[in-house]
Order: C-alpha cells, then sequence, then structure tokens
C-alpha cells in the first residue's frame, strides 16, 4: 500500500487567513463621527465625518456603506476588477456622487463632508484609495511601517479634499502592494494619527499576535496610548493582519 506524503497532505491544508480588529472611543465629542465597515474579510472602509459641517456622522456613515455597496457590485465588471486601482477610483467616484445628492434632502441642506481610506484585501496583495486625513499604514515583514498616502491638508491642517464636497473633481490617492505572511494595516481617523508617532504604532503592531483576541488588544492599546497623548478627538483604529493556519 502507497501512503501520501505527510509533508505534502500539510501544505495542501496550509489556509491564508485575514484577520482584523477594530474599536472606537468618542473622545469629548458630543457625537460619534467616525465609522468604520468591511464586507466579508475582503473590503474595508473607514470614514471621518467632518466636525466643520453638520451631519458629519451621516457623512462617514453613508460614505462606508456606499464604498463596501459599489466594491460589492462594480467587481462584477470585468473591466474594472482587472484593473485595481481603476476599480477604487470608480468606487470613489460613486461615493462622493452618492454624498453630493444626498445634499438635497430636506434636513440635510447644511452640507455633509468626510474622510475615507478604502482596502481591498487579497490572498498575495492588497489595494487601497483615499482621500483626507484618515491614515493607512503598512507594517511589513521587516518591521517597516509605511503611511501610504499624504494628509490632504494645507500649511494651517485644513483638508483641501474630502467626499461630499465637490460634486465633481475628486481624486483619490491609490496604492497597491505586496501583502505577505505576518503583514499588518493599520486603519485610523486622525484622532489617532495626531497624537501618536510611527515608533509607537509599529511597535504595538509588531505585538499584535496571530489572533483576533491579541489585534484587540492592540487596537485598545492604540486607542489609549492617543488619548494619555492628548487626544479628546473621535478616536478609530482597525488593525488588519494576513497569518497562515492549518
Amino acid at each position: 500500500m502507497r501512503f501520501a506524503d505527510p509533508i505534502s497532505v500539510k501544505a495542501k491544508s496550509l489556509r491564508v487567513r485575514i484577520l482584523f480588529a477594530a474599536s472606537q472611543r468618542q473622545g469629548t465629542r458630543p457625537t460619534q463621527e467616525d465609522y468604520f465597515a468591511n464586507y466579508n474579510d475582503e473590503c474595508f472602509a473607514l470614514a471621518d465625518g467632518l466636525g466643520g459641517l453638520p451631519h458629519g456622522e451621516v457623512a462617514s456613515k453613508l460614505a462606508c456603506e456606499t464604498a463596501l455597496w459599489a466594491y460589492q457590485h462594480v467587481r462584477l465588471r470585468p473591466f474594472y476588477w482587472a484593473d485595481k486601482k481603476l476599480f477604487l477610483k470608480r468606487i470613489f467616484r460613486s461615493t462622493n456622487i452618492t454624498l453630493w445628492q444626498k445634499q438635497r434632502e430636506k434636513g440635510l441642506e447644511g452640507g455633509m463632508a468626510t474622510t475615507l481610506i478604502t482596502c481591498i484585501v487579497g490572498e498575495k496583495s492588497f489595494w487601497a484609495g483615499g482621500v483626507g486625513d484618515s491614515r493607512l499604514y503598512h507594517l511589513d515583514s521587516t518591521g517597516k511601517l509605511t503611511s501610504l498616502f499624504p494628509d490632504d491638508t494645507d500649511s494651517s491642517g485644513r483638508l483641501t479634499n474630502a467626499l461630499g464636497a465637490n460634486r465633481y473633481g475628486l481624486v483619490p490617492h491609490v496604492a497597491a502592494k505586496y501583502f505577505s505572511r505576518n503583514d499588518c494595516l493599520l486603519l485610523t481617523t486622525d484622532g489617532v494619527s495626531r497624537y501618536t508617532d510611527e515608533k509607537f504604532l509599529a511597535k504595538q503592531l509588531a505585538l499584535c499576535g496571530e489572533t483576533t483576541q491579541s489585534l484587540s488588544s492592540s487596537v485598545e492599546e492604540i486607542l489609549r496610548g492617543a488619548s494619555e497623548r492628548g487626544s479628546t478627538d473621535n478616536m478609530t483604529v482597525v488593525i488588519i493582519k494576513r497569518v497562515f493556519s492549518w
């Protein structure tokens, strides 16, 4: 009788898994204007409604939900699915128009706008788009932490680009990178990024482990660190990690 090679059997059973954990704090703000959502652990969206305009909580929720809706529907078109950067631009255009049109409704005439980070995670790569000053960081297998997009702000820190601010002309930042084993993605709103440095964030990601519970602990530690450093703003942290399991 011929027996299967146990090493070969194990290799075939190795599975790629995407783990994530997320949490928020409201700070001293009267409302929570950050919003996070994900679809099937494939597409993640984080938004921060602009506090200088009314309806920030409406804008951020609508942006995330529309981005995920667009991901589910636009990906059915091979033309866009074949070019993920073009796909992301289409998602942002659809989301921007939705927010712009929402402001025409009764009770929402005062305007609304939001930042948005959208990230699509595959088995070997990830693709992301961003508008505003919410951050997306990538920690690679060497321990190097990279902030993928510049903040859309002027010299005084005011936003120069946001969803819902203008009907046409929105141009998101887009990026694509290899996503190897134990790489991490960190999504944060500015209530976290303005009060923490990359050394602190890299340390927390390096310690986040390979379970949902350990990722959750790192998320809470980053939120705690931002609070201890003086943040009273809305704060959201999301960690996404690619791991292998048998």
